[in-house]
C-alpha cells in the first residue's frame, strides 16, 4: 500500500553559523559522542561539529544542511539534495489554495459546472457573486466575516 504525505507548510533555513544549538565534541572510534549546549562554555579545541536539538536529541549538521522547523516547533536537519527533492517554496499563507495546476483545474471545473449562474442578463452582480462563491468553494477557500 502506498501513501502520500499530506501537504504541510514548514519553516526552513539553510544552516549558517549561529543556528546550531550546540556541538558534538568528543570523537571515539570515528563517531562523535558528548554533545554540549552552546549556552555552556566549551573550550575551542573541543568544538568539533555543529549540532541542533531534535526530538531524538542532538543531531550533527553540516554547512549546506537545511534546518526544518515542523508544525509543533520541532527542528530537524535535512541534507540539501533531499530537501530539494522533497520541498518547494510556498508562495501563499499557511492555508493557501492548492498548487497552481490543481487550482486552474478546479477553476475550470467550477466555471463549466456553473456557467448558467448569470442566466438573467439583468442580474449580472448576483451572477458574479454566485460565480465567485462557487469558484472559491471549489478551491476550498472560505471567506468569513465580510459585510456586503
Amino acid at each position: 500500500m502506498k501513501f502520500r504525505k499530506k501537504p504541510v507548510l514548514v519553516d526552513a533555513v539553510q544552516y549558517t553559523l549561529g543556528l546550531e544549538d550546540g556541538y558534538a565534541c568528543y570523537e571515539i572510534g570515528g563517531r562523535f559522542v558528548g554533545y554540549h549546549d552552546k549556552s555552556t562554555h566549551i573550550p575551542l579545541p573541543f568544538r568539533k561539529v555543529p549540532a541542533i536539538k531534535t526530538l531524538e536529541g542532538f543531531h550533527e549538521i553540516s554547512a549546506d544542511d537545511w534546518i526544518i522547523t515542523g508544525v509543533a516547533g520541532e527542528r530537524c536537519p535535512c541534507k540539501a539534495e533531499i530537501f530539494a527533492q522533497t520541498y518547494e517554496a510556498a508562495t501563499r499563507g499557511t492555508d493557501g489554495p492548492p498548487h497552481e495546476e490543481e487550482a486552474h483545474e478546479k477553476i475550470r471545473e467550477a466555471y463549466e459546472s456553473n456557467v448558467d449562474l448569470a442566466a438573467d442578463p439583468f442580474d449580472t452582480y448576483g451572477g458574479f457573486v454566485r460565480g465567485v462563491h462557487h469558484v472559491l468553494e471549489a478551491l476550498g477557500i472560505k471567506i468569513e466575516g465580510v459585510n456586503a
